[in-house]
């Protein structure tokens, strides 16, 4: 799979009826409602009123998006997702790329050339926040790259969110800040949706590039440039990068927020955050702004839908790992991560609890807060069947597990603690049948399939199915569809009164199999009716 442009990723996204296009000039203060108004697809905005670049987003805010992007099944995102994080391939370091035909310094930079707006009413400031903001740790000299929001502050300054410290670039800021120096950064603006799903995958305490990670991703070695101002290096198929300095040796000491966040409220307090001098603006000759849906109405269908697919992805290999036989594991759409189901196929007793266990403390994103583990023959991406087993699988006295004092994600309005640590009791629900349990007694109940009809058949008379439905029902115990399905082609009426004549004859054998077949009465059989 080759490195794409994002240009290339958007004509996928056209031909595919996923994006939405708009021709005539807009206003920026225009620009969140067309994103909230197309939930289902991606904007492309081709003319913004003073801006130089063309605007997109909602370029990944959908299950389909990310099957497009990893080539995939929509049911095959999260498990695609698991395979393809273990993969990498050393990236190849290009002599220049497009993102370099415009480079701008010193008093050049302006970050007013891109399109900014107050994308949710009590917003503190315009934020670039489709962005993969690309570090280097100081110790291990390894590439991290994630996708954290940055708030204008000047022409050539802005915050940047760093406060989640299990990330690897706010490991590097912490220890540049020990070291009192500031941190180089570069800041990639605008690419496809497979490089955001390689940024979400993270490996704690394992040494790996942030771009072999990508390599991994594309089945290839990513084509990586050097930065104009420091050593950093970023993607070729940058749209546009944005050089410079996080001031870790003030610390963290600048306000930052509030902001609409992915959960569909705004995050707590007035945090503080670390600043960020912009030293270099490079981009490409007709480069496309990317921006990230966040917040809203429709919470589930935006950018952040990324988190789900991160979730899904590292919970199936979690559970891999764990010895569970694994199906699927989705994080619903509207539940922002913090929900998740699990489909497994159960071979050892504890095999349900052990899935909840590991998909309530595994996640490096810690989440799910609650999760669901269901059998095998659940379509756990069919809202209307996860309902049904939750109701009659669902025992509370034996399936639920509580698990206290777990790490948790802290924008959780519910936690109502403003300052960390953060922590959360999380809960698991086992929807399966259970060990031991009879299997007929929980089966979906479906509905009968046509029956194949003969293409021709002479009918009998009732006499004559009398006498060949004895017969039948004699060799072995027979169900009522079975009966139906070997007199396919007469006339039903003829069958059931047919049938009528043996029944004071029949009887049902309760040991037989799960469907009690009809039987003919004999000495010594647990039968109901009588000779």
């Amino acid at each position: 799979m080759a490195q794409k442009s994002l240009a290339e990723f958007i004509d996928t996204l056209e031909q595919n009826g996923l994006l939405r296009r708009y021709s005539d000039e807009k206003r920026v203060d225009e620009l969140p409602k067309l994103m909230e108004d197309n939930p289902d697809q991606a904007i492309l905005v081709e003319r913004v009123a003073d801006c130089a670049f063309p605007f997109f987003a909602n370029g990944y805010g959908s299950r389909a998006m990310y099957a497009l992007s990893l080539e995939c099944g929509l049911k095959e995102v999260g498990s695609e997702i698991a395979r393809r994080s273990n993969i990498h391939y050393k990236a190849e370091l290009v002599e220049t790329a497009p993102c370099k035909d415009v480079i701008l310094r010193g008093d050049d930079v302006d970050l007013t050339i891109l399109p900014l707006f107050n994308h949710h009413p009590r917003d503190g400031q315009a934020y670039i926040n489709d962005t993969r903001i690309v570090t280097r740790n100081p110790v291990t000299g390894e590439i991290n790259d994630a996708i954290q929001r940055m708030m204008y502050r000047s022409k050539n300054m802005t915050n940047v969110d760093m406060r989640a410290w299990f990330h690897g670039g706010s490991i590097a800021g912490q220890r540049y800040h020990e070291l009192g120096k500031d941190m180089p950064i570069a800041v990639c603006i605008g690419g496809p949706t497979l490089d955001k799903i390689a940024s979400m995958m993270r490996h704690p305490g394992a040494r790996i590039d942030g771009w072999d990670k990508l390599g991994g991703f594309l089945g290839e070695p990513a084509k990586i440039v050097k930065c104009e101002t420091n050593d950093l290096t970023v993607p070729a198929n940058a749209e546009i990068v944005l050089e410079g300095r996080v001031v870790t040796s003030e610390g963290m000491i600048h306000d930052e927020g509030p902001y609409g966040e992915f959960p569909g409220t705004y995050g707590a307090g007035l945090p503080r955050n670390w600043n960020v001098i912009i030293d270099c603006i490079t981009y490409r000759k007709g480069a496309i702004y990317q921006h990230a849906t966040i917040g809203g109405l429709h919470p589930g269908k935006t950018d952040m839908y990324a988190f789900q697919q991160a979730i899904e992805g590292e919970l199936f290999e979690k559970l891999q790992r764990a010895g569970i036989l694994v199906q699927d594991v989705v994080a619903p759409a509207d539940c922002g991560g913090n929900v998740a189901y699990a489909r497994i196929k159960a071979v050892g007793g504890g095999d349900a609890m052990q899935t909840l266990g590991v998909m309530l403390t595994g996640c490096r994103q810690y989440m799910p807060k609650i999760a669901y583990v269901f059998d095998e023959d659940v379509d756990i991406y069919d809202d209307g069947r996860v309902k049904w087993a939750q109701a009659w699988r669902y025992n509370p006295g034996r399936g639920t597990l509580i698990v206290p004092g777990q790490n948790t994600m802290p924008l959780d309005p519910s936690l109502r603690q403003p300052e960390p640590p953060f922590s959360v009791t999380k809960i698991g629900f086992d929807c399966t049948m259970g060990a031991g349990a009879i299997q007929a007694d929980f089966e979906a109940c479906v509905v009968t399939e046509p029956i194949n009809q003969p293409d021709s058949s002479s009918p009998l008379e009732e006499a004559e199915i009398v006498a060949e439905m004895r017969h039948f029902i004699r060799d072995v115990p027979r169900t009522w569809q079975e009966i139906l399905e070997h007199f396919a082609g007469q006339p039903y009426p003829v069958v059931y009164r047919a049938f009528g004549q043996l029944r004071p004859t029949l009887g049902r054998r309760a040991n037989a199999s799960p469907n009690f077949p009809y039987t003919f009465s004999e000495a010594g059989d647990f039968v109901e009716g009588s000779e």
